[in-house]
């Protein structure tokens, strides 16, 4: 039986997968390439991504164009006076849409991962699908909104978000079917519920995160995460000077930030005591060796946070904010331990660290959720299922010419 062809559309080139967008289109690609034959066209900033071949086999057929970083600039600065989201703006290229509309008559189906190359389906002709991950003029708006947070990108915050929702609550209209993680997201984006959106989480490869409740002896207290983010930079940042002075205070404990962290987050986390960073790892499970827990301190995010899921694979009781739960479906107490200010954040840093039970009890629940919830080859299936769908939907819109939509602005 011959497979359907898909052409699969991303803004950045998914090989290395470094990072929660390119980690989830992969696994999204493979659960497709069950039923599809993928092509890949990618945006491409540098020019070794041009050259790099990756070996899983994935992509029948690999297009890139070159979008160097000095062009997307140029872009986004020229948008700035206007009303189009500078999202849409950094990622415009003429060649990548000469490119998609040749592609495109050869492939029954298109997936495009994120807004930045959904603007170059509006006006396909195939069964469409918009890949959103979450809603980033909802992440944008509560970084506006986050007392203490001080940097450049607050301004591009500001210019930025109310572009984006406006445009986000269009161009869901405007797909056969449109991804997201949350439940939370769906909803800031399409309030009434009008538009063919799936919730369709984040999982956890079980394989590459082997379960390892704490030790007895166990001091650190971890974060995983990359600090190009700057989430993840202000989360840190948080807890560093509000949450662990108090902690320390009464405990000999270490703060290990594992992920990514460029030279100049090396050095500005370097002045503060009891503060370490690996660096990137091969295997995340490498860098939370005498870990007692796993924190989420984020105070502006959207979708779901891939650092609880991976504390809960890896057996690392985890603390967070409420916010920072997000769209994972864990209950206080039982799978996660929840707190509102530091004060009580520090307190439940300190309840792990005395209680040898509680911690035990926390990690066999997250690890069970995870299993049952988040494990992806369990959610494989909802990829291909909503791509099917969108590939009838699309027939039916064909027969019947309405589609009871209009186009994103």
């Amino acid at each position: 039986m011959l497979k359907g062809r898909l052409l699969v559309l991303t803004p950045r080139f998914p090989y290395p997968s470094i990072g929660g967008d390119r980690i989830r289109i992969l696994h999204l690609c493979r659960a497709l390439s069950r039923e599809f034959e993928l092509t890949l066209l990618s945006l491409c900033e540098t020019r070794e991504e041009m050259h790099m071949e990756p070996h899983d086999g994935l992509f029948k057929h690999i297009w890139r164009v070159r979008l160097p970083r000095w062009r997307s600039y140029l872009n986004t600065l020229c948008a700035v006076p206007g009303s189009r989201p500078l999202q849409l703006a950094y990622y415009e290229s003429a060649a990548f849409r000469e490119r998609v509309e040749i592609l495109l008559p050869y492939h029954d189906a298109v997936v495009a991962h994120l807004i930045r190359t959904g603007q170059y389906l509006l006006n396909a002709e195939v069964p469409r699908v918009l890949e959103m991950t979450d809603a980033i003029s909802m992440n944008y708006q509560r970084m506006r909104e986050t007392k203490g947070y001080r940097s450049w990108k607050k301004l591009v915050y500001r210019v930025e978000q109310e572009r984006l929702q406006r445009y986000e609550s269009a161009v869901v209209r405007c797909f056969d079917r449109v991804w997201l993680t949350s439940h939370a997201d769906r909803r800031f984006v399409d309030p009434a519920e009008e538009c063919e959106i799936d919730v369709i989480p984040n999982g956890t490869d079980l394989e590459l995160l082997p379960f390892r409740p704490p030790a007895d002896d166990a001091n650190t207290i971890v974060f995983i995460g990359n600090m190009v983010s700057a989430q993840n930079q202000d989360a840190c940042v948080y807890f560093i000077r509000n949450v662990l002075p108090l902690v320390r205070a009464k405990a000999p404990v270490t703060f290990r930030i594992v992920g990514n962290a460029p030279e100049a987050m090396r050095r500005r986390f370097a002045k503060y005591e009891g503060v370490e960073l690996t660096g990137r790892l091969e295997q995340i499970f490498e860098g939370v060796n005498g870990a007692f827990c796993g924190v989420c301190p984020v105070r502006a995010a959207a979708g779901i946070q891939n650092k609880i899921l991976e504390y809960f694979a890896l057996g690392l009781p985890c603390i967070t904010s409420p916010l920072g739960l997000g769209g994972v479906e864990a209950r206080p107490e039982r799978e996660v331990l929840l707190y509102h200010d530091a004060e009580e954040a520090a307190a439940q840093v300190l309840r792990l660290y005395n209680n040898r039970e509680l911690r035990i009890s926390l990690a066999q629940a997250g690890r069970e959720l995870v299993v049952r919830r988040y494990d992806w080859k369990n959610i494989y299936r909802s990829f291909v299922d909503s791509c099917l769908m969108a590939a009838a939907d699309h027939a039916q819109w064909r027969a019947t010419g309405d589609r009871g939509i209009s186009s994103a602005a």
